[in-house]
């Protein structure tokens, strides 16, 4: 990011030292980097975050007075200390942990529900349950992963964690509605309403929830484009 700039020296004792461009013709160039880490370090920082908020203020000091190159020189001082943070473990990469949360519940839980689809002898309300809970934990990571949060009034539920990406545009109005009949499946086992319950809904519920966790996979990480 700070390629193509050097630093000039004061002429005088009190004179101040200051970062130019090496050619003039490179300014655009610069701008553009400066622009490119703002990016990044708002989609994996976080845009909250004092890494942003620093190198977000340094950009927006920028004048006519104050050189690209000058802007440049911060920018890439706090990315490189963000960088530097992340690779000594003391900081992480926004959205890393949900997609590990998300990716631990696809593989882990949903083996021991495909295990239980299989299972002549296990009540298909255990799958189901347990694919419930899969899918709730996996929209509340990706709630967190994206700074969204339910109200106070609120219950975290598959209902309400979906609205809440369905609010953020993040979730298509379908997806809501698969979610909600996954809902509607986890609360009859979740109730005891057996009468409502096969193996063959629960098979069901099982392909429906895995192609909603490879959605919230790409959702949590942030950068992820709804589909």
């Amino acid at each position: 990011m700070d390629q193509d700039i050097s630093w000039v020296g004061p002429e005088r004792s009190y004179d101040e030292g200051y970062w130019v461009a090496d050619r003039d013709s490179y300014e655009p160039v610069i701008h553009s980097r400066v622009v490119t880490g703002l990016e990044i370090l708002r989609q994996y920082a976080g845009e909250g975050s004092h890494w942003y908020k620093r190198a977000a203020d340094a950009y927006g000091t920028y004048s006519d007075a104050r050189s690209p190159a000058a802007t440049a020189r911060q920018v890439a001082e706090v990315l490189r200390a963000w960088v530097s943070q992340v690779e000594a473990g003391f900081t992480e990469i926004l959205g890393a942990r949900a997609r590990a949360e998300v990716e631990a519940v696809s593989t882990d839980v949903m083996g021991q529900v495909r295990r239980l689809v299989e299972d002549p002898d296990a009540h298909p309300a255990a799958a189901i349950v347990l694919c419930g809970a899969a899918l709730e934990t996996a929209l509340r990571a990706t709630a967190d992963a994206r700074n969204l949060s339910l109200s106070a009034k609120q219950r975290p539920s598959l209902s309400a964690y979906s609205q809440l990406l369905r609010t953020a545009d993040l979730f298509t109005r379908q997806d809501v509605k698969d979610v909600e009949q996954c809902g509607g499946l986890r609360n009859s086992a979740a109730h005891g309403h057996f009468d409502d319950l096969s193996r063959e809904r629960a098979g069901l519920m099982e392909q429906q929830t895995n192609l909603l966790l490879r959605k919230l996979s790409d959702l949590a990480t942030v950068g992820g484009e709804p589909e």
